[in-house]
């Protein structure tokens, strides 16, 4: 065990504090924004499960998706703590940049999460899935937060994916194939 590397790692904790308790409360005030008709904060006032089924299961996929665009960017980190071009310049360009890749991943899917809620309920018109949640119907608030969990699930790669293809990861070289 290094120095190095027990610096880095609370290095890595710290700003996974960070941007979770960013992006929990900044998606949480977002959904608010958005779906104002709906009022979450009054129906989980008025002890509205399904509304607290939905708004979790939110969070929760948003969590699952920015967990992995987490880890190219704590690679990224970890190469400029590792590397030979450390200054606080850098640093802060390179936590800057880390920062922007994982907010994005997170407006992404929330995005996604929101237009797949939209979706679903114009796919499925006999059941309207917001008047249902308001009702306080658990049955469909079960069914729709799994849905928003599966549709993180399977959205977690492509996100992953996109993040790294942002990062401007050094070149290491390469293996020609015959």
């Amino acid at each position: 065990m290094s120095v190095q590397q027990v610096i880095f790692g609370l290095l890595e904790f710290l700003v996974s504090i960070l941007i979770s308790f960013v992006l929990v409360f900044g998606s949480y005030r977002f959904i608010l924004v958005v779906t104002k008709r709906f009022d979450e904060e009054q129906q989980l006032k008025k002890k509205n499960i399904s509304v607290g089924l939905v708004l979790g299961s939110i969070l929760l996929g948003e969590a699952l998706v920015v967990k992995q665009a987490l880890y190219p960017v704590m690679a990224i980190i970890q190469l400029f703590v590792l590397g030979q071009e450390r200054s606080p310049g850098n640093f802060a360009k390179v936590l800057l940049n880390s920062l922007g890749y994982v907010v994005l991943a997170g407006v992404l899917a929330i995005v996604c999460v929101l237009f797949c809620f939209w979706l679903f309920n114009r796919l499925t018109p006999r059941i309207d899935h917001y008047e249902e949640i308001k009702n306080n119907n658990i049955a469909v608030a079960l069914l729709m937060a799994l849905f928003i969990v599966a549709i993180c699930l399977l959205m977690s790669a492509g996100v992953s994916g996109f993040v790294r293809a942002l990062i401007p990861f050094p070149e290491i070289g390469s293996i020609p194939l015959k």
